[in-house]
């Protein structure tokens, strides 16, 4: 049996052989269903609800629409995508403990897993009940904020993870144009070092964490070849941003990036199936 560990301790405050991190479960799974399904596309579920106005009977009526879209565009699309992602917008809607699984169950009965985009980002004892929440409604895996740290701050995160053999994604660099005014300062981790690019530093705190992945937007295509020369081969990038926000899947995956993720192009397009078998093919 592997055996799981996790570094208490800060980030940059041990090196890179500390032997940490969440045992690559989850980063196993998502590289059999692509190898199984032929596809390196997660797809996400960024489905909006409109709240504003209505009484109870008519927000009821909203949020079963909304559960109701999100059932159809997994039956559409699960055959070309290797993992779902669901992220704030529709969980709040929905409801974590009520719609929710529901999604979730239909995801996993077609055989993939679901990752939960949160960026939690908040300190270890908040950090710990929001990631059981998230993990007890059926969700695979998580998507977390390393600038928080690791002591008091995602060491609890980690640990319920390993426990539970689910998933630890870490964001590097965002796809948004204003990624460059955080995740592109310049930092020295002890005030010693030369100072180096926060998502160079993201990306040598991901490999000293074994984590499942990092987060690299697919609109900074130079970006995720960079973070590819830092991470080595053992992290997975997962790409976010193509289609509405301008990135290209192909350019993505020549990139560096093994994954990438793709929302509104999909859920909000005329026929689903045929958007999310086009892309899938796009990089094969």
């Amino acid at each position: 049996m592997e055996e799981y560990r996790v570094c208490t301790r800060s980030i940059g405050a041990c090196g890179n052989s500390c032997g940490i991190g969440v045992g690559r479960v989850y980063k196993r799974k998502l590289t059999a269903s692509s190898f199984v399904r032929k596809s390196k596309l997660i797809i996400g579920l960024d489905l909006t609800a409109d709240m504003a106005g209505k009484d109870g009977p008519a927000v009821k009526a909203e949020k079963d629409r909304l559960e109701a879209e999100a059932l159809r565009i997994i039956s559409l699309t699960a055959e070309h995508a290797v993992a779902f992602k669901i992220n704030r917008q529709l969980v709040l809607p929905v409801g974590l403990f009520d719609g929710i699984p529901r999604i979730i169950d239909a995801i996993h009965d077609a055989g993939i897993t679901v990752i939960a985009d949160i960026k939690l980002n908040d300190i270890g004892n908040t950090n710990k009940h929001i990631a059981k929440y998230y993990f007890d409604a059926g969700f695979d895996a998580l998507i977390v904020n390393p600038l928080v740290g690791m002591e008091g701050g995602l060491d609890s995160v980690f640990d319920l993870a390993i426990k539970r053999k689910h998933g630890i994604i870490t964001l590097c660099y965002m796809s948004h144009p204003g990624a460059k005014e955080g995740y592109g300062l310049y930092v020295s981790p002890d005030g010693k070092q030369k100072s180096e690019p926060f998502y160079h530093h993201f990306a040598r705190t991901a490999r000293k964490w074994d984590t499942d992945g990092v987060i690299v937007g697919a609109t900074h295509p130079e970006k995720i070849t960079e973070i590819r020369e830092v991470l080595g081969t053992e992290i997975p990038i997962i790409s976010p941003g193509v289609g509405a926000q301008g990135g290209s899947a192909r350019t993505a995956i020549d990139a560096g990036a093994d994954f990438v993720i793709v929302a509104r192009s999909i859920v909000d397009a005329a026929d689903p199936a045929a958007a999310a078998a086009s892309i899938a093919a796009e990089m094969r």
